[in-house]
């Protein structure tokens, strides 16, 4: 079953930026892409309260599922904004240009299938330089976890400057990103956040390529 709602998200002093999705309740775990998560709403509330990162940038979100994080950065002004998902996920890829429809993004909006681990050569000679890559809730699967980061490599390889913002849900305190985060090259930075009442196990993460640090 799928419904419409209108999420309003705060941003101090100026008008609230209001985003409308259509979205399934979640029979299995095939249907979790089509689900906002807390993961998502957050997320989506600190890029309205970050706007400035946004403003004129290049955004990819990946695992958008119903997009909402990226709908919000064009929202607040991003320049382009591509909502990726796995190539065969092709009902949550309609689902997610449904919801630029519904919020009249085609101008900065587009969806592209992404499957992560997938580096082949479309993806390598794309020539898009993302400046801040978006995700919500995409480390729940142990096994995705490298595929996620290779891809994330090759994105940080067009330009290095760019950051991962994520937002994590703990599902277990043994789990730990660090080893496989120095493993490829990267490193994370915790961030504290406000503005989502759900926050008590939701944890913010902006994730760079040390790259960026010998530049």
């Amino acid at each position: 079953m799928s419904y419409e709602q209108t999420l309003t998200l705060q941003r101090g002093d100026k008008p609230p930026v209001l985003v409308r999705y259509r979205q399934f309740m979640p029979d299995s775990d095939e249907d979790n892409g089509k689900y906002v998560w807390p993961s998502g709403r957050a997320l989506a509330q600190h890029v309205v309260a970050s706007e400035h990162m946004f403003h004129d940038a290049i955004v990819i979100e990946l695992g958008a599922g119903v997009g909402l994080p990226g709908l919000a950065a064009a929202a607040v002004g991003a320049r382009k904004v591509y909502l990726c998902d796995r190539a065969e996920h092709e009902d949550v890829l309609a689902l997610i240009q449904s919801n630029i429809g519904l919020n009249n993004h085609h101008d900065v909006c587009e969806v592209l299938p992404l499957t992560w681990g997938c580096i082949d050569t479309r993806l390598v000679a794309w020539k898009v330089k993302p400046d801040v890559i978006l995700g919500a809730d995409l480390f729940y699967k142990t096994a995705d976890f490298e595929p996620l980061l290779a891809t994330l490599t090759v994105l940080f390889e067009k330009n290095p400057q760019a950051v991962f913002v994520t937002v994590y849900e703990e599902r277990s305190a043994r789990r730990t990103l660090d080893p496989l985060l120095e493993l490829w090259n990267m490193r994370a930075e915790s961030v504290n956040f406000e503005g989502c009442e759900e926050q008590s196990k939701l944890f913010l993460y902006y994730i760079y390529s040390r790259a960026a640090l010998a530049a």
